[in-house]
């Protein structure tokens, strides 16, 4: 019995000292609010693991005691290789530093002894800052149709002020389909993840993000407040909304295996948008944006999506107000005026090749392109 004994003691030891904790992919940050914002990670072994938030204050961490955070469902703290923590009750237009920490689990067959390896701060601080409706200005950056293009991904978002920056915005198809969760995060979080740990990602889903045997699980890698792929928000005088067109073709097309539904998908997205623009937070704000990956550009040489969202989403968007509507899709810049479509705002269709560098206060939005060589291209205002 002793030799059992010593043997199991001798294996866990052993799988305790082999195991030892780290980060796969992230951090990454989304869904940030006023007062909230989530942070992503996975990591090569399953852990129990947790956030750490401080002020930023300037002070060193190791001066206090600071909150911990956890993944939690109906009273329990989850483990595994994939983490979201929601963190709750910040303030408004805050900074707050944070790092992640954790354990590994060696073993689990134990449901009332689970044996845990070191505990371990695997990766160092970062910093994030809460959105503020009062800010005078929002300022982002946007890139799309990247497919799979981490080299183009990274010298666009790499030239970015990070000085003057909110969030980023990934306005769909960084990926042509994903067949696993690991795809879509190694080439939407991967390529820029010495930014994704400071700066928020505003994640709009695009026709592509819409295929792949794993495609169900982009809501799980960027989570929205209302738990769809379309939502709201606002920093400063600027309010979003984020919609999405789906797939581009007739659900009854060959290519996808009658598996679409993209009809009544958009349809129950139009019942919500007849609602969400009238919410206090979008109604009053002085600028407002639609971020959408297909355009809604009507005619001819449409695309089944373009007209049905040309026929229904832009009749609300006109009663909303909205100023501008920021896209992709097309792979080239385009620059549709108010009236050319139905459309009582201004439409950009940004360019693969180029980031677009947004800034609105309360009197105008200025919007410019810039190339993978940080060569300015155009600059607009609305």
């Amino acid at each position: 019995m002793k030799k059992i004994i010593t043997l199991t003691a001798l294996l866990v030891s052993t799988a305790m000292f082999a195991q030892e904790m780290s980060i796969k992919y992230g951090p990454w940050v989304t869904n940030v609010t006023q007062d909230s914002f989530t942070i992503l990670w996975t990591t090569d072994d399953s852990c129990l693991s947790w956030v750490e938030l401080a002020p930023d204050n300037g002070n060193t961490w190791y001066q206090d005691e600071y909150p911990r955070y956890y993944e939690t469902v109906a009273g329990r703290r989850m483990y595994g290789k994939f983490h979201s923590v929601r963190i709750n009750g910040l303030q408004k237009g805050k900074s707050y530093r944070y790092r992640i920490v954790g354990k590994p689990i060696v073993d689990d067959s134990n449901p009332y002894a689970i044996s845990y390896g070191a505990t371990k701060a695997i990766r160092g601080h970062h910093t994030i800052k809460t959105l503020d409706y009062s800010a005078p200005a929002c300022r982002f950056s946007m890139v799309n149709d990247m497919h799979f293009n981490t080299e183009k991904y990274f010298a666009l978002i790499n030239g970015i002020d990070k000085k003057n920056t909110d969030f980023i915005a990934l306005n769909g198809d960084i990926i042509s389909f994903s067949n696993a969760r690991d795809t879509l995060i190694k080439y939407t979080v991967e390529p820029i993840k010495e930014f994704t740990a400071n700066f928020p990602i505003v994640f709009a889903r695009g026709n592509h993000e819409c295929r792949g045997s794993e495609w169900y699980l982009t809501g799980k890698v960027f989570p929205t407040n209302s738990g769809e792929f379309y939502y709201i928000f606002r920093h400063g005088p600027v309010a979003f909304i984020v919609l999405d067109a789906g797939d581009d073709k007739p659900d009854s097309d060959p290519s996808y295996s009658d598996q679409a539904d993209f009809d009544r998908f958009r349809q129950g997205e139009l019942e919500w948008l007849k609602e969400a623009v009238k919410t206090p937070a979008f109604a009053s704000a002085p600028q407002k944006v639609c971020i959408m990956h297909i355009p809604a550009f009507d005619g001819p040489d449409a695309w089944y999506s373009q007209h049905w969202i040309a026929q229904n989403f832009t009749p609300v968007l006109n009663e909303a107000d909205v100023k501008l509507m920021l896209c992709g899709h097309e792979h080239k810049y385009i620059l549709a005026k108010p009236g050319e479509f139905g459309n009582n705002f201004s439409i950009i269709a940004n360019s693969n090749n180029e980031r677009l560098d947004f800034e609105g206060t309360a009197d105008k939005i200025t919007v410019k392109t810039v190339d993978r060589n940080g060569k300015q291209t155009r600059i607009m205002t609305f």
